[in-house]
Parts: structure tokens; C-alpha cells; sequence
């Protein structure tokens, strides 16, 4: 039971605190429900810390290493505002360990209060009730009870103990929690994360993550018999060394392996060698380590394949730009993507999923002028976007607080490329924005109370931000009732409704002209989307 944490440690004690959320990331999910079943806080906090800790392999074991190498990936890696969050609490916690070898009690709890911090100026306006409350909270009462004779594991206790009771609390707080009857799904996530690191300290075992959640869905049609494969394999092996086989020579073979490839990486656990290397010829490395054992496990991955799944995901116009900035949107998929280029968008970055703070990265990089205008296009992803544009240097990132692709869609053509005052751009898009209204639909499968108004299981509503709009038990009824009501209310002359793929267009053009038999003069417009949360998304303008 270790009493001060070192390289090997720390590592440890973030992979089965992931771990140990993955194991209940569908529950943290399945609390953030409102007001539809979107859920994907847990998915975004386990993806981001499991991918800042791939950053770290196993040749890094001192702690100041490891904790650099794992800071500054997961702030890269950090997907919607759960993982954003996360990955500053975390972030603070590793800038604590820098300079150190090993952290006692004392220099955690130090960390821990840093993390908080960091935390906490990475939202423009912390609300407590989330799990900003709970890792405030059990840091809090930590450090309040600490005496210099406790343990790691005591102080890994206590903050579980008070991150639970804070977690009870945030209904109180937050009163969207208190109305639904959920605690905050980002707070059970922060408790399942130490309950993890618990299990660690303890000496418990706990199942790794499944590698098939992990894989990302490829499009082999890219590729025909022309192709030209120039980037390699990365292929990774676990080999049982065998005193049958040849006598095994460090130096021999790992300078025999790096003339097949780079980035070659040997690792010895006892009687067994662990290799990653970058190589053209997978084959012959698979042959030249079978001399000496048996493969345990192993590992291929075509980086072409996966380096054109990058070019793809981020289209690049092939207009010529001869304007001040390029502008860069967020799509949820192909059918998005592809409009939004046609409407003025520079670079578009599709993303099923949500969006990390390299994928914006990746994106800026494909820009050449000096100022990016971005459309994060999701509260989800303005946070990663804020914290791109705080890691991006060589251009001045303006992100602009769109929150759905119905906003973006009134923008864009809007925008002005040959006004070369961008704080005018700037508040021209923002004057659009304020004045589209947009209003989402879903079906409930449980029954709700949302902003004091009663929804029944199974039944349509449409809302947007707090406000209910309409409430029926057809699609078609409370479509045709929140329109109705926009139009008088707001006086607004075009429509936009944007649907997902379990409709087709014969059923929205439906509801159109039952609208326009009921009176509602406007113009109306229809736009199939591949991903979105709700049943649709209906933009007045």
C-alpha cells in the first residue's frame, strides 16, 4: 500500500479510475436526460482521460514524465464540456507533480485544490450543482480534515465519502436536477473516477477497456487496387520470450528491429518483450521476433488508412479565400459537411461524436490566413473550441457561440469576407444568431418535469432553451403547433427544419402543407441531416 505516489503509481491510479468509469459510464449517461435521453457525459470523460493516458507509454515511470506527458495530452484530447472540465481538473493535478518525484498526502491535496482551479476558470461561468460543486466540495472537506499521519488511501477515501454527499446535494442546487429527479451526471462521474483509484490503492482488479468501443468505423470504399499505401503499419507485439527458441540479445534486437522501422519502442516485463514500431514490412518484423517466442498478443494498424479518415473528416474548400479569415464549422455528419462548404465555410470538420480540442486544431492548421472565425455548432463543443483557441498561436481564433447547426445555417451566408474588421464580422454573425429563433423536437420515453410543466411517456414536446413551446401526442400537432405559436409570437417569415434519418421528406413536406393550410405564411425550407439528438430542429428567421 503505497504511502507516496510515483510515476508508475499515478499512472496506475488514472487508468483504473477510467477503468472504473467506463464500467459505469452507461449510468453516468443515462443521468443526463434532460430534456432529451443525449446522455454522453460519461463517454466523454472516459474517451478523453483514456486518450490522454495512451500518451503515456510504459517506458515513462518517474513521475514529473509522466505527469507532462499526460497533462498536456488530455487537454488535446478533451471532448464536450464533461471532458473539458475533466481534463482541467486533471491537468491541474499533474502541473502539481512537475517538479517532483514522488507526492505525499500533503503535495496531492495540494494538487487536488490546483485541479479545482483550473477547473473552474475553464467555464466562462461555473454552475454549481455540476461536478464543478462535487470536486470543489471533496477537495474542501479533504483538506479540512487532513492530518499529517493520514494515508494516500485515507485521503483517497475521504475525498469519495464527501464527493458522494456532494453529489446527493446537487439537486438542491440546480434546480434542472431537482425537476427531472437525477443528481448531476459530470459529479458521478468525478466520484466513479475515484472510487477507481481506490480499487488501485486497494489491490483490487478490475476489468481493462473493451478495445471494440475503442474502434473507430472506416470507410475501406477510399481505397481500390491503384491506392498507394505510403505511410506504413503501426504494429505493436507482446512476445514470450522461449529458451527453446534463439538466445535473446537487447541490443541485437532492438538495432535488427530499427532497420524495419522508427518510432520503435522495447519494453522487457520479466520473460517477456513488449515492441512498437512504425514499419512498412509488419511481416518481416513478425518473422524476425518469432526467432526467439510466441506472440501473446499483437497489432496492426494501416496509418494511411487512418490518415485519410483525418482528410476526410476535415473538408477543406476548394473556393480560393481572398478574404481576412477563414471560417471553420462543425458538422455531425456528411450531408451537413458538404452544405456547409457549399455556403462559405472554409474548413468543416465532421464529427459523429463530440468534437476535442485537437480536432480544432487540426482543423486551424488547415487555414492560412491569420484570423479563424469558428461555428462550434454545439454547447458541447464551444468548450473545446474556447480551449483551442487558448493552445493556437499562430492565428487569432474568434469563436462564436453557435449551439446548434440551425444557427450556423442563418450565419453563414450572411457573413461579409471582404469586411476586413473582424469585431464587425463578428457582431454581425452574433446579431444573426440572436435573431433566429430555433426550437428542437423530441418524444419522451419517461415522463418529466420540465421548467414545471408536465410531459407524459410517449409524448412530443417542443422547446427551446427552458421555455416549452408545444406539448401533443403526434409529431406532426406539435410541430404544427409551435410553429403556429413562433410565427404570431415573433413574426418570423422563413422556416428551416432540419430532420434526421428515421424521416423522409414526403413526411416533413406533409407538415408543411398542413401549415400552410392553417395559415402560416412563411417560407419553408427542409434539410436532412444524418445525426442530430432530437426528432428535429426548426429555425425561424
Amino acid at each position: 500500500m503505497p504511502n507516496k505516489i510515483d510515476g508508475v503509481c499515478f499512472k496506475n491510479m488514472v487508468d483504473f479510475a477510467v477503468r472504473n468509469l467506463n464500467k459505469h459510464v452507461k449510468t453516468v449517461n443515462k443521468l443526463n436526460v434532460f430534456p432529451v435521453p443525449d446522455g454522453d457525459t460519461g463517454t466523454n470523460m472516459v474517451t478523453t482521460i483514456h486518450k490522454g493516458l495512451l500518451s503515456v507509454d510504459d517506458s515513462v515511470r518517474d513521475l514529473s514524465s509522466v505527469s507532462k506527458k499526460f497533462a498536456h495530452s488530455i487537454v488535446f484530447e478533451a471532448r464536450g464540456n464533461s471532458g473539458v472540465i475533466v481534463s482541467q481538473f486533471l491537468k491541474g493535478i499533474s502541473e502539481k507533480f512537475y517538479d517532483v518525484d514522488v507526492a505525499d498526502p500533503a503535495l496531492f491535496i495540494e494538487a487536488l485544490e490546483k485541479g479545482v482551479q483550473y477547473a473552474y476558470s475553464s467555464v466562462a461561468t461555473p454552475v454549481e450543482g455540476t461536478m464543478l460543486t462535487v470536486m470543489k466540495d471533496a477537495t474542501n472537506a479533504v483538506k479540512k480534515e487532513f492530518t499529517q499521519d493520514q494515508t494516500i488511501n485515507q485521503v483517497i477515501d475521504s475525498f469519495v465519502k464527501h464527493a458522494k454527499v456532494s453529489l446527493e446535494h446537487t439537486p438542491e442546487l440546480l434546480s434542472v436536477l431537482k425537476e427531472t429527479g437525477v443528481v448531476d451526471s459530470g459529479g458521478a462521474g468525478i466520484v466513479y473516477l475515484f472510487e477507481g483509484m481506490k480499487m488501485y490503492l486497494d489491490g483490487d482488479s478490475i476489468d481493462e477497456l473493451n478495445e471494440e468501443s475503442k474502434l473507430e468505423k472506416l470507410d475501406y470504399d477510399s481505397f481500390n487496387s491503384d491506392s498507394t499505401f505510403e505511410y506504413g503499419y503501426c504494429t505493436e507485439l507482446l512476445l514470450q520470450l522461449l529458451n527453446s527458441k534463439e538466445k535473446f540479445e537487447h541490443d541485437y534486437f532492438k538495432n535488427e528491429l530499427l532497420k524495419l522501422g522508427n518510432s520503435l519502442v522495447v519494453l522487457f516485463e520479466k520473460d517477456k518483450v513488449r515492441i512498437h514500431i512504425h514499419t512498412h514490412f509488419p511481416e518481416k518484423v513478425f518473422a524476425f521476433c518469432h526467432q526467439y517466442g510466441e506472440f501473446l498478443s499483437s497489432k496492426i494498424e494501416n496509418m494511411t488508412v487512418q490518415h485519410t479518415e483525418q482528410d476526410k473528416r476535415i473538408l477543406v474548400s476548394n473556393a480560393k479565400n481572398d478574404g481576412c479569415y477563414s471560417v471553420v464549422a462543425v458538422a455531425n455528419d456528411k450531408n451537413t459537411q458538404e452544405l456547409f462548404l457549399d455556403m462559405g465555410a472554409d474548413i468543416v470538420i465532421r464529427c459523429e461524436d463530440n468534437i476535442s480540442t485537437k480536432d480544432f486544431i487540426d482543423a486551424f492548421e488547415k487555414s492560412n490566413l491569420d484570423n479563424i472565425i469558428v461555428f462550434p455548432n454545439s454547447s458541447d463543443a464551444i468548450l473545446a473550441a474556447m480551449q483551442a483557441k487558448k493552445l493556437y498561436k499562430q492565428a487569432k481564433v474568434n469563436v462564436i457561440n453557435s449551439k446548434n447547426i440551425a444557427e450556423c445555417y442563418s450565419a453563414l451566408p450572411t457573413i461579409d469576407f471582404s469586411e476586413e474588421n473582424l469585431s464587425v464580422v463578428c457582431d454581425s454573425i452574433a446579431e444573426i444568431i440572436t435573431n433566429t429563433y430555433v426550437v428542437s423536437v423530441a418524444k419522451r420515453d419517461n415522463e418529466i418535469l420540465y421548467n414545471n410543466k408536465k410531459i407524459n411517456k410517449d409524448e412530443y414536446f417542443s422547446y427551446s432553451g427552458k421555455k416549452v413551446i408545444a406539448i401533443s401526442k403526434t409529431l406532426t400537432d406539435t410541430v404544427i403547433n409551435s410553429i403556429t405559436k413562433i410565427v404570431n409570437e415573433y413574426d418570423k417569415e422563413i422556416i428551416t427544419i432540419f430532420y434526421k434519418n428515421t424521416f423522409n421528406k414526403e413526411q416533413i413536406d406533409e407538415i408543411v402543407n398542413l401549415a400552410k393550410e392553417q395559415g402560416i405564411f412563411a417560407e419553408f425550407f427542409s434539410i436532412p441531416t444524418e445525426s442530430i439528438v432530437c426528432d428535429l430542429i426548426i429555425s425561424f428567421e
